[in-house]
């Protein structure tokens, strides 16, 4: 193994569409309201509202999320999540901090 064989030992680049799987638990950002502001579409039929966080190009809509959830670091579960459309459905489980802007 050369020394630069060693030194990328570990390395990997991170794609824009991560993959996730019921039972996965996460700390993300929200990034808004499904449906309202900064967020993606929906409301349609059979479709909840809530919060939505966004990783990359995947989209992770949040259920039980407090009403001034928007721009703050949360804890979720994840409870579904769709490889194909890379977007799932999480429930909010804490707060752990605001936003750095």
């Amino acid at each position: 193994m050369s020394v630069f064989d060693k030194f990328l030992a570990g390395w990997s680049f991170r794609g824009s569409r991560p993959d996730y799987a019921a039972g996965d638990v996460l700390e993300v950002m929200v990034t808004g309201e499904a449906g309202g502001r900064g967020g993606e579409g929906g409301g349609g039929a059979g479709e909840a509202g809530g919060h939505v966080a966004r990783i990359g190009d995947s989209t992770l809509r949040i259920e039980g999320a407090p009403d001034d959830a928007i721009n703050t670091r949360i804890i979720v579960d994840v409870e579904s999540w769709d490889d194909a459309a890379h977007s799932g459905r999480a429930t909010y489980r804490k707060t752990v901090g605001e936003s750095a802007f």
